[in-house]
């Protein structure tokens, strides 16, 4: 299975619970598949919360686009060719 990389500055992710607790469903749901990487800063904070898929950045994300965006990556990472 492919493996996706989700950044995240740490700072942030720890203060919006709601961030951090969808950040931990997405880890449990997809193992193996997601890997999640806390920095200490992003220089990201006037987009808290920010996040990057690979070297895709995603501004202001609400935890509902995280999920979307995160199983969006891995259904075309994921997909076999035709």
């Amino acid at each position: 299975m492919a493996v996706i990389e989700l950044t995240i500055c740490r700072l942030c992710s720890r203060s919006r619970p709601d961030i951090w607790q969808t950040l931990s469903r997405l880890h449990t749901a997809y193992p193996g598949a997601l890997c999640i990487v806390e920095l200490d800063c992003m220089a990201a904070c006037d987009d808290v919360p920010a996040v990057m898929l690979e070297y895709d950045y995603f501004p202001r994300v609400t935890p509902q686009q995280l999920i979307e965006i995160v199983e969006s990556r891995l259904h075309t990472v994921t997909r076999s060719p035709e």
